[in-house]
């Protein structure tokens, strides 16, 4: 394994594993489609939620995210928000880790959500204390034995 292109690569900015991601690995995507794959193919779930939601709307959000392309990853060009405040930060700075910078761990990052659901930081200290080999290394020892 290149730990570098992994890095340069898969890891984005504010510690994410792209490879665990469920955007990137298209979990989200596959999961839309067979959920309206099946409020279309049984009626029974247009009854069933009538009148608790607005089941034109929730299968219009469902073909959203079924057309949805799959997360690139951050760091790609044509990769994930632009709008990211951690992402815009990491590269203003030359950074690829926000463990990198002297300000770690700022609030932008402790205050982020998705930072907070993916346990990024812990993420980022646990490379910063083990190695990013290391670290990588275990990430992808459980992408492994996530797909069998």
């Amino acid at each position: 394994m290149n730990y570098e292109q992994e890095k340069k690569m898969h890891i984005s900015f504010c510690g994410s594993y792209c490879h665990m991601c469920d955007w990137h690995t298209g979990k989200i995507k596959k999961t839309a489609k067979a959920a309206l794959d099946m409020i279309n193919e049984f009626n029974g779930f247009g009854r069933l939620l009538k009148d608790k939601v607005d089941v034109e709307n929730l299968k219009k959000g469902l073909e959203i995210l079924a057309d949805s392309s799959i997360c690139s990853g951050c760091k790609a060009e044509t990769g994930a928000d632009a709008r990211c405040a951690i992402r815009k930060c990491c590269s203003a700075k030359g950074y690829d880790l926000c463990n990198e910078c002297p300000e770690f761990p700022c609030d932008t990052l402790k205050n982020n959500p998705g930072v907070i659901k993916w346990h990024c930081l812990e993420n980022l200290e646990e490379i910063k204390k083990n190695g990013l080999e290391d670290w990588i290394a275990k990430q992808w020892t459980e992408y492994i034995a996530g797909m069998t």
